[in-house]
């Protein structure tokens, strides 16, 4: 059976998306790939394709653009669609959209190829675990989920479904994942929402870890094949405090079997005198870091990040000895933040030097933990019906005087730490002003610093931003080139760094 996955809610490929097509075609079925930018027409390349089955994956936010597009496929064609990624685990109401069959909850490889299957023999399909199914009669099956598998028994991923597309295939910087989970509560997170869900329902740990032998193989295979000159791991967080047992022998087979510069995710307290040389001697040339607040109150309390500044400054005094650049990730407005609050991050940023930094305005999304935390210390109306506002648009504002600053903080943010303390007064006066184009383009300037971080050239990025462009043009998040500076002029908030990484890399579709 031939499997065609559709991707317009992103500008690169899909590592979730790459691992479902290798676990298809590892059991004999075929699969493709369409992005909708680069589409010319749609429905008639998926006449010429002639899948069974069309697959989805919907992150919260730009959700609403597959609902529209699985609707407008499903008046044209007769093709069942499914629809999976964190929006349907987290919102799986999905289902009752018209034009959608199926939607997957958490993992997918394992419930996609048994619905494969079982489409295949025009066998029951309501049963499946993981899927919620729309019958005939437009009841739905709600199936429970089923157990986590280790990831070493995945088959590998599919990266050439991604390859027919240059713009993807020539990107020097590729990205990897070693591992799935983090251990940690934050509640700007939804990592500890779905290990629960797994623990309730399962009983296995989400957190899991590929060996090191599995993660070689994967990056030796790209880079035998395609360019690569960079990698990232994606994963929540590369490794663990006082769990160092796997980046030792990384640190021995990497170099020596793959000897690429590369850059992951990490915690500042788990940044020991141990693990920053293990991460010198494995060849690492950078490591983001999700700060989110300066100010520990708010990290205890509010986000339940748990880091103390001691640890934080310790960490990054070690990386930076070793000449590891750190790229600082940083939220601004978060429930009940002042305004002093925010020039706390901006100083602890300026006090840890870090090579480059990140801050974004704060999203609420359905399903976080921090949702009901705002909901009762009164930051959000009580009335505020999170899962419409977020079908209608990817902004929402907390209760707060400071919006006006908290957007202008978020831009200005990398330019500030290029000064001094003693110019936070000055700072402070500036943020006041109206929010204007002149605050959002230094912000969009920020996007600079991303490219140096993943060594990535100004050609490369030139050809990858040229693509990304077409993909939101075509996707609904951006009509005209004539629109650009409207959208730069309005507000727009974006996830945070440590959202971003999981909305993007899980092993979902």
């Amino acid at each position: 059976m031939k499997v065609l996955f559709i991707q317009n809610n992103g500008i690169q490929e899909s590592i979730g998306i790459s691992s479902l097509s290798g676990t298809l075609k590892a059991n004999g079925h075929q699969t493709d790939l369409l992005l909708v930018s680069h589409t010319r027409n749609l429905i008639h390349a998926i006449r010429e394709i002639d899948p069974g089955l069309i697959a989805f994956s919907a992150l919260t936010g730009v959700h609403q653009s597959i609902e529209k597009l699985a609707h407008f496929i499903k008046q044209k064609l007769d093709i069942p669609i499914i629809v999976g990624g964190p929006h349907a685990t987290f919102s799986p109401q999905l289902i009752e959209k018209p034009g959608i069959d199926v939607i997957c909850r958490g993992e997918g490889e394992y419930p996609l190829l048994e619905l494969v299957e079982k489409m295949a023999r025009a066998q029951d399909i309501t049963k499946i675990r993981n899927l919620y199914v729309k019958g005939a009669d437009k009841t739905i099956y709600k199936n429970d989920l089923r157990p986590l598998v280790p990831l070493d028994e995945l088959a590998p991923p599919d990266r050439e479904i991604y390859y027919k597309y240059a713009f993807l295939r020539n990107v020097p910087m590729k990205r990897f994942i070693s591992s799935i989970g983090c251990p940690y509560p934050c509640t700007f997170c939804h990592e500890p929402v779905i290990r629960k869900m797994y623990l309730d329902s399962t009983k296995s740990d989400y957190l899991r870890r590929k060996s090191v032998k599995r993660v070689i193989d994967e990056i030796r295979y790209i880079k035998t094949r395609h360019p690569l000159k960079h990698v990232h791991f994606s994963d929540d967080l590369f490794f663990i405090r006082n769990s160092f047992q796997w980046l030792e022998e990384f640190a021995d087979r990497y170099p020596a079997e793959i000897d690429l510069p590369f850059t992951c995710n990490l915690r500042y307290d788990s940044v020991v005198e141990h693990s920053a040389n293990l991460l010198s001697k494995a060849g690492c040339y950078g490591v983001a870091v999700g700060l989110e607040s300066g100010n520990e109150k708010i990290r205890e309390i509010v986000i339940r990040k748990r880091s103390k500044n001691e640890h934080i400054t310790e960490g990054a005094r070690l990386l930076r000895e070793r000449g590891i650049k750190v790229l600082t990730t940083n939220m601004i407005g978060l429930p009940g933040e002042t305004l002093e609050n925010a020039f706390e991050t901006l100083r602890l940023n300026m006090a840890l030097k870090s090579d480059y930094v990140r801050a974004t305005t704060f999203l609420l999304f359905p399903g976080l933990p921090l949702v009901d935390y705002a909901r009762k210390e009164g930051f959000l109306d009580p009335h505020f019906d999170i899962d419409k506002h977020i079908a209608e648009s990817v902004e929402i504002n907390l209760l707060t005087p400071y919006a006006r600053e908290f957007r202008n903080i978020a831009s200005l943010f990398w330019l500030f730490t290029l000064f001094s303390p003693k110019w936070i007064p000055l700072f402070k006066k500036i943020v006041r002003l109206p929010d204007n184009i002149v605050f959002r383009a230094i912000g969009a300037m920020n996007m600079l610093q991303e490219l140096l971080f993943y060594r990535i050239n100004i050609i490369s990025g030139f050809v990858f931003f040229k693509n990304t462009v077409l993909m939101a043009r075509k996707s609904g998040m951006l009509m005209t080139l004539r629109s650009v500076p409207q959208l730069i002029k309005k507000k727009k908030a974006t996830l945070s760094s440590d959202q971003q990484i999981w909305e993007a890399d899980r092993g979902y579709f």
